[in-house]
């Protein structure tokens, strides 16, 4: 049974805004909620054009990351002033298939502009693409059958996804029926299991029964039986997008690491609106191992002829004598998914050996060109003819390990083909744009700035035409441009950084970066964490960005209004506490100011017993690794702090499996450092202390590098000298962003937000929180459960309130209860502060339970419930 909760626009009369309409029916199995919050503002949607509709991975099956119908963004409004964050939805898992973009779609009697998120938590969401506050889905769909879970990553042995795998690869939506295709993976007793399924776009329906995939093929590698492989949802792992054409969806498959019996597969599926049928199958190493199809969820492409064109990682290669093991190859497969052609770098066996996967990456299709241009792990760009593809050429002088020999590029019988390390290692696909002054390839890479070369008369530039200042870390960022058409001035090159951030560049000059998130951090942060191969998709003047935790939309804001502030948050004065990789939990706000890294989630539980003034659980089920650095602002010029980092192990069992160094303003600090070794054991906390002084600008910096596996880091403290340890407490925004220091709203179950501009008079009230604090609330029949806090510690508890939309006493009445203990009865803000728009603080105190939470309930009497902040001290 699949779960739905199906929210209906309020109409604009005054009746529907005051009244609250709740009704629950099921249909066809699935369980439906329309609700009209009495206070839910929801914005009517303006007209798109449908051209502006993006269906599939990098807005078309050539992939090209080209959106050349975009009318309102610019090179001169995309800017921090006129350009940021409207919005940011939650959701219940990562993000790493693009979003989806469909205009003008009527979706229970209203038209939205709508946006599609699909989780690894293998839900599937449709948001109103147009709202500047986080409103209920349109709706919510979850694939899970009853009693199935998304796919714990410890069951596939393979951690670079954590902590659940479901949907990876970007689904596809054909607009003339209003399907999506999409694939789910999940844990049923003991089975993994695919399933391809087709949504109905308008109300998150399966239109029929999915089909499982499954499949075989003939074949004698290792695992094959009696002349025959089979397809093993164990060790194959669903990451790349999906295509449509010719009436059929193709789904590809690599691997999970480099674990099991795998092999690269494409399957093929027609539809005919309520059954699927497979039709074709491909394998890419029968008689052998491996050559996946990675990508970087991109590697699947296909041309206006029915063919397909795929580059696959390391493994067994004999395509030249006869065979149709295919590893580190760019293959051309009919629309039957018979192959027809190949190429293969003359240096194959040495990429293979060397675990510098050609399939790292995937191939961008020029258009109109009859040419691929693609490159992997060794940093080698070639450029394929499509008719003639050059297969394989033997070089008998060819030796391995860095020879002079394996770097030539008079060998392969391409069009083009740039030397080694030319960039670095390559995880996503180029991008294309036909811009007012000829047709410019942007390729990114680890390491490595993202670089723009010409396209003539089919080969790129020798050097670039322009390059980021910036260096972007792991996986080198997935860039797209979009324009109207070649006018000038209008195409804007977007990527995410692995730092999180979303970047913005002048497409025609890479030296002019117009936007970065980070520039107005406390606005338009993406905060819920980076994902591996995320990518913008961009749409009728908006960017939509996902996250760890997060569909973020960015777009132009309201005329006329200024630039917000962007000081470094902060719970301790004079200085910082940072949860690394992860969201504010208690005083430690959200990783902020670092450079490059990734991030992970665990949710083992942490021992911290032996650590002093340990930090939130949650801070050590968090961390940022690599090789990367934090450079922390806002601190007071050459003044001393003491420096704690916080450190726990989640990924590793023993030590000498991660070493690494650590820097303090470039002095090291922490040599061969092994947190197993530090802390005693595995999922246990410890911390390391120093001394830092602040430079003249008032930083300090930090550097973590690699010696084995990765630098990790899960915690940082940064408070002044001789400081006492700071409160195990926290300070809610509720409705609203980060308001230091008032962390974002988090920690809450069920309601809406609103904002209001409205001028609050908060003289009446010690210790007042931040004007805008009492301007943004959660209304509704609602609850917060807080954890990060001491077992057994009683708190203070204030609660904040304003009334900024009803002007009288007795117009909103609602009960409050702290840890099920009814402490507001009929409580009445405007009755309680003495005049509407007018703070009020109501002090309690409660203690936390077992695990450390509080849990409040706000409940409903007369029109909704609400809370403006909350605080526990």
């Amino acid at each position: 049974m699949h779960t739905l909760h199906l929210s209906d626009s309020p109409k604009k009369s005054k009746s529907s805004i005051i009244g609250l309409v709740l009704l629950l029916f099921v249909i066809a199995g699935g369980v439906f909620l329309l609700a009209t919050p009495a206070q839910q503002v929801v914005h009517a949607a303006a007209s798109a054009p449908a051209n502006s509709a993006v269906t599939t991975f990098r807005n078309d099956n050539a992939h090209t990351g080209q959106y050349p119908n975009e009318t309102i963004l610019n090179t001169t409004n995309v800017n921090q002033s006129q350009f940021g964050k409207r919005v940011s939805y939650p959701v219940d898992g990562q993000l790493y298939a693009q979003p989806l973009y469909i205009p003008n779609l009527s979706i229970s009697g209203a038209t939205h502009n709508v946006v599609f998120a699909a989780t690894e938590n293998d839900s599937v969401y449709a948001f109103d693409a147009d709202q500047t506050s986080a409103v209920a889905p349109l709706w919510k769909t979850s694939l899970l059958p009853g009693g199935a879970t998304a796919v714990p990553y410890a069951v596939t042995s393979c951690g670079d996804m954590q902590p659940i795998i479901g949907i990876t690869g970007t689904p596809v939506i054909d607009p003339g029926t209003n399907t999506m295709y999409v694939v789910s993976y999940s844990q049923e007793g003991g089975s993994l299991i695919y399933r391809l399924h087709a949504l109905d776009i308008t109300t998150g329906q399966d239109k029929g029964t999915p089909i499982v995939i499954q499949g075989s093929a003939p074949g004698t590698g290792p695992g094959s039986v009696n002349g025959t492989v089979n397809f093993d949802a164990h060790v194959e792992r669903q990451r790349v997008a999906l295509v449509m054409t010719g009436g059929k969806v193709y789904v590809a498959f690599a691997s999970f690491c480099d674990n099991g019996n795998y092999h690269g597969w494409v399957f093929s599926y027609s539809y005919n609106g309520s059954t699927f049928q497979q039709v074709n199958t491909y394998i890419t190493t029968p008689a052998g191992l491996q050559a996946s199809i990675w990508g970087g969820d991109g590697a699947l492409v296909s041309d206006n002829n029915g063919n397909f064109y795929i580059m696959t990682g390391n493994g067994t290669f004999n395509a030249n004598t006869g065979g149709n093991d295919v590893g580190d190859s760019f293959v051309r497969l009919n629309a039957q998914l018979q192959r027809q052609d190949y190429f293969t770098p003359f240096n194959q066996s040495c990429i293979s050996a060397g675990d510098q996967d050609l399939g790292s990456g995937a191939p961008l299709l020029l258009p109109g060109a009859n040419a691929l241009i693609g490159g992997g792990k060794e940093g080698r760009i070639y450029v394929v003819n499509t008719t003639n593809m050059g297969q394989f050429t033997v070089d008998p002088n060819l030796t391995c390990n860095g020879s002079a020999e394996e770097n030539r590029t008079d060998i392969d019988k391409v069009q083009q083909e740039t030397p080694p390390a030319t960039f670095g290692e390559i995880f996503s696909t180029p991008a294309f744009w036909n811009g007012p002054n000829g047709q410019y390839v942007y390729v990114s890479s680890v390491g490595s700035q993202t670089k723009a070369y010409s396209w003539i008369n089919g080969k790129l530039s020798a050097t670039p035409t322009s390059v980021t200042s910036v260096t972007f870390g792991f996986t080198g960022g997935d860039p797209v441009v979009s324009s109207n058409g070649t006018a000038s001035g209008t195409g804007v090159l977007w990527t995410i950084d692995s730092g999180s951030i979303l970047r913005a560049y002048d497409a025609s000059n890479l030296a002019n970066e117009l936007y970065d998130s980070n520039q107005n951090g406390s606005r338009d942060g993406l905060g819920g964490g980076y994902v591996k191969y995320s990518t913008v998709a961009v749409a009728n003047g908006e960017a939509f960005v996902g996250t760890a935790a997060n569909l973020a939309i960015f777009g132009l804001l309201p005329s006329g209004s200024p630039p917000t502030p962007t000081p470094t948050p902060t719970h301790i004065p004079g200085g910082i506490q940072i949860n690394s990789g992860g969201t504010a939990s208690g005083t430690f706000v959200a990783d902020t100011d670092f450079v490059n890294g990734t991030t992970v989630t665990s949710t083992n539980a942490i021992t911290t017993s032996g650590v002093a003034n340990a930090a939130p659980q949650a801070v050590y089920q968090s961390n940022r690794f690599g090789t990367f650095s934090y450079i922390v602002p806002g601190l007071n010029a050459n003044t001393s702090y003491t420096v704690r980092l916080h450190f726990a192990e989640t990924y590793w069992t023993a030590a000498g499996q991660r070493v690494f160094n650590v820097s303090i303003n470039g002095q090291q600090v922490l040599t061969n450092f092994d947190i197993v070794a530090a802390a005693g054991a595995a999922n246990k906390a410890v911390v390391e202390q120093f001394t830092a002084t602040a430079d003249s600008a008032g930083r300090v910096s930090f550097q973590f590098i690699t010696v084995k596996d990765n630098a990790q880091v899960n915690g940082i403290e940064i408070v002044p000298s001789g400081s006492p340890p700071p409160p195990s407490g926290i300070q809610i925004n509720s409705g609203g962003p980060v308001v230091a220091p008032f962390i974002a709203d988090t920690d809450f179950v069920n309601g809406t937000t609103v904002t209001s501009t409205n001028a609050i008079t908060t003289s009446g009230v010690a210790n007042a929180a931040p004007q805008a604090v009492y301007q943004s609330n959660r209304f509704g029949t609602f609850g917060y459960t807080i954890g990060s806090l001491v077992a057994g510690k009683t708190y203070t508890v204030r609660l904040h309130f304003a009334e900024t939309y009803w002007t009288a006493a007795g117009q909103r009445v609602f009960n409050v209860t702290i840890n099920s203990q009814q402490v507001l009865t009929n409580f009445d803000i405007v009755a309680a502060a003495g005049a509407a728009n007018k703070a009020v603080v109501e002090q309690f105190t409660a203690t936390a339970d077992s695990t450390g939470k509080i849990t409040l309930q706000f409940i409903t009497v007369k029109d909704n419930a609400q809370v403006n902040g909350i605080e526990i001290l």
